[in-house]
């Protein structure tokens, strides 16, 4: 890759990463939010629903916007928009701003998805794609914990003196609100300082971004779009949309909502589920080591081996000469992730009282660590599987879709995928109100969802091998009428 062109992907993506940081920005300190805007569980759950759809929303509009436009100009736009929304958190102080700046900045970040993934379709070959898509997601989650990183580093609650045995998880948050009133208000600063870098890396992507010819990584057009002569010239027409939405491929990677909404729950309460229900303090020792044995199991087997390494599978089985091979693995990491899952879910650690299995098993110091290790052995494994699911998933999605068809393709899939994670987000917040606990919440949505999503999966093994079949041979002849041209 040039220079120049290294400069342009790297300031590109860094643009898009941080905008998407913004969900990230809000979750380590919503019990903040919670406490300085007076609200509770059920209405911050309705406020991360409604930004989830409102985001999926956006992706529709825009994902369909980058397929007749440059995709630089939409990020532009983007970009601007929600560095300026983010600056003004600094006015927050009824719950109506916050709502509506909350909207604002969902259809901001609703652009991003469909333009990174259409980006890099354009730039990296079809046989890596997979593995470009899981650098893309793990990008995207790095970017997602330095979001965490920032926003912890100025919440200065003390957790370690919150008593999360003897009192309810919303007792807990009246308790902050009342003993530490100053520092409620500093959930600000990581939205001001992140929308000040957005501002001006959007300034800095308007003079160096590059839009990449579409299709040139394509199989069939090796070596023939590289010519500056010859240009892609399909669009999206709206005549293309009926076929688009009823190919059968893309209806079963599309609408398979019921995949995330265990995970929009988790994403949405992480925090207040480690503080609060695990008991693990940032500012304690035993807390500290319990959190990066945690993180031991789950970045090795859950990113590395899980997301690159099932990533890889799926690159090597259609370089095998296997077209539906990306599928099937995303399928079947669809499938297994849900059993590991349950029974992480079912052990419930708490790290103070060193009890598992919601309080019924209380270890001692060795026991405790010999449970808290298969905990996170477990959930490292349910993490493999699960983030093996999204680069076979985008890169089966672009599969099945001609280049002029796939930012559109993959907002639509997006916007559906966010349904999902806004009924988790909105419908979490009212069922831990209810159950007091973020564990039977979790458990019981991942047991639920996690058939309805089987029963989509399955379909995918009888339909696509066709689908693929089909752009194989459109493609195939696109090629050939541009090489007589």
């Amino acid at each position: 890759m040039k220079r120049r062109n290294l400069l342009s992907f790297s300031v590109f993506y860094l643009l898009i990463i941080i905008i998407l940081m913004d969900y990230a920005l809000l979750l380590p300190n919503q019990v903040l939010i919670m406490g300085d805007l007076d609200i509770d569980f059920f209405i911050i759950g309705l406020i991360f629903g409604a930004y989830i759809i409102v985001s999926g929303i956006s992706v529709i509009f825009l994902g369909y916007l980058t397929d007749i436009i440059d995709r630089k100009k939409v990020l532009i736009i983007a970009g601007c928009v929600w560095s300026l929304t983010a600056i003004l958190h600094v006015f927050v102080y009824e719950i109506w701003l916050f709502v509506i700046l909350r909207m604002i900045a969902a259809v901001a970040k609703g652009a991003c998805t469909p333009i990174a993934i259409s980006y890099l379709a354009d730039i990296v070959t079809s046989e890596k794609r997979s593995k470009s898509f899981a650098l893309w997601a793990l990008l995207e989650t790095l970017g997602g914990l330095i979001a965490g990183m920032l926003a912890l580093a100025f919440n200065q609650i003390p957790y370690e003196l919150i008593d999360v045995s003897s009192r309810t998880i919303t007792e807990n948050v009246t308790f902050i609100k009342t003993n530490y009133p100053d520092l409620l208000n500093t959930w600000r600063m990581p939205f001001i300082l992140c929308g000040i870098t957005t501002l001006v890396l959007t300034a800095i992507n308007q003079f160096t971004a590059i839009e990449p010819k579409r299709a040139v990584k394509e199989t069939y057009m090796d070596g023939i779009l590289v010519d500056e002569a010859i240009q892609y010239s399909y669009k999206i027409k709206k005549s293309d949309l009926k076929h688009i939405f009823t190919r059968k491929t893309n209806i079963f990677l599309a609408l398979n909502f019921f995949d995330v909404v265990a995970t929009g729950i988790l994403t949405a309460y992480i925090f207040p589920y480690i503080e609060l229900e695990l008991g693990i303090s940032f500012g304690d020792p035993t807390g500290l080591l319990a959190l990066m044995v945690l993180l031991l199991s789950l970045i090795p087997i859950g990113f590395i081996i899980g997301q690159f390494g099932l990533a890889h599978l799926g690159d090597k089985k259609v370089k095998e000469g296997d077209p539906t091979g990306r599928v099937k693995i995303a399928t079947m990491c669809g499938i297994l992730n849900i059993p590991f899952f349950l029974f992480a879910l079912s052990m419930t650690p708490n790290v103070p009282n060193k009890s598992f299995f919601f309080g019924t098993v209380i270890a001692g110091d060795i026991g405790f660590w010999f449970l808290w290790i298969i905990f996170a052995l477990t959930l490292g494994v349910a993490l493999g599987f699960s983030l093996g699911i999204a680069p076979n998933w985008y890169s089966s999605m672009v599969d099945a879709n001609l280049p002029e068809h796939r930012g559109t393709m993959v907002a639509m899939a997006s916007f559906i995928d966010t349904i999902g994670r806004g009924i988790g987000a909105a419908g979490g917040g009212f069922m831990i109100m209810i159950t007091d606990s973020f564990s039977a919440t979790l458990f019981w949505a991942t047991l639920i969802f996690g058939i309805l999503s089987t029963l989509m999966w399955i379909p995918l093994f009888f339909y696509s091998k066709s689908d693929y079949a089909e752009i194989e041979r459109i493609m195939k002849e696109r090629a050939e009428a541009l090489k007589k041209n």
